[in-house]
Formats: structure tokens, C-alpha cells, sequence
């Protein structure tokens, strides 16, 4: 997947650092392949690389966003988005269930922009804890969810794969630099 560093792409960004998806284990490998690849590459990736704060990180990106020309360009389907990383979180054992829909019914109290209302999110939550997180019950709960949000899970998975990559790149950078420290 090509990635371009646009305003779109740093929405998407934005949200994955917001909801703690990725780090600067992430995106500074990603940032130093976009240095390399362009002749002038964008200043904010030139930013971006030299951070590891995830709230300098956000920052950066949150200024190239509203940056001129200024545009609008978060709309509900980013917040959306929101919500299918935290459900990745979820799979990947980083959240619990509960801890996902706690999560995703306070973001949507908060944005009030997401296709369902911060109810559904703490109902569910609800219904589980009165089960006692039964594992059958969470098992519907999360297809349900994964059907509401299947096109943005999609969509954030695909940019989360190529971050992984990055990760692992950053992951062996680091023990190589090890092994060579310890020799």
C-alpha cells in the first residue's frame, strides 16, 4: 500500500496516534522513508520524525491538518475510524472488551460525530457486565460491531499493516545497534 503524506492521510494518522493505535516506533521509520523518497519531502513529516511525545506527535499532525489551504477534512467517517482502531487494539489483546466499548462509548460522548451514539457503546457494556463478560456474549457483541464498522476496520487495517512493517523495521534497527553496542 502507497501511502501519500496529504492532508487525508494525516487525518488517518491523527486518529491512530489519538487513540494510541501507533507510536513513534511506528511513524518515524515511516517518516524517514518519505524524507528519502521525496526530493522536498513535507515539513511536518520532517517534524514528526524528530518527535517520540505522542502528544507532540498529535500536535504536528494536527497543525499540517488545519494548515493552509484550509479545508475541512475530518469528517464522521474519520471518526468512525476512531472506533476501528480501537477495535484493532481490541484484537490485538492490547484493550479488553470492556475496555474497548468503555473507550469507544466515551469517544463517542465526546465527538457526538460517530455513526452510533455513545448509548449503544455504554448498553453494550452494560449488558456484558451484567453477564459477567461472558465469552459467548462478547463474541456476538463483537460481530455486531465488526458489521457497523467492517468498511472502516478495512480501511485502518490496511494503513496499520504498513505501520507494523515499520515497527518491525524500527524493532531490528534497535537490537542491531544493540548486538553492536555489546560487542
Amino acid at each position: 500500500m502507497k501511502i501519500e503524506p496529504n492532508k487525508e492521510f494525516a487525518c488517518k494518522l491523527g486518529i491512530m496516534l489519538g487513540s494510541k493505535l501507533i507510536w513513534y516506533k511506528h511513524f518515524q521509520p515511516f517518516c524517514d522513508d518519505i524524507i528519502l523518497e521525496y526530493t522536498k519531502p513535507p515539513y511536518w513529516i520532517i517534524e514528526l520524525a524528530t518527535v517520540r511525545h505522542q502528544g507532540s506527535a498529535i500536535e504536528i499532525v494536527n497543525k499540517y491538518i488545519h494548515s493552509e489551504p484550509c479545508i475541512t477534512y475530518y469528517n464522521s467517517k474519520h471518526f468512525d475510524q476512531y472506533i476501528a482502531c480501537l477495535y484493532i487494539k481490541y484484537d490485538r489483546r492490547e484493550i479488553s472488551w470492556a475496555s474497548f466499548l468503555l473507550e469507544s462509548g466515551q469517544y463517542a460522548d465526546s465527538c457526538e460525530a460517530v455513526k452510533e451514539p455513545c448509548e449503544y457503546f455504554f448498553d453494550l457494556l452494560s449488558q456484558y457486565e451484567a453477564e459477567e463478560f461472558n465469552i459467548e456474549l462478547e463474541h456476538k457483541q463483537r460481530e455486531e460491531i465488526q458489521n457497523k464498522f467492517r468498511d472502516e476496520i478495512l480501511e485502518m487495517q490496511a494503513i496499520y499493516d504498513v505501520f507494523r512493517e515499520y515497527f518491525q523495521q524500527y524493532i531490528k534497527r534497535k537490537e542491531k545497534h544493540q548486538n553492536k553496542k555489546g560487542k
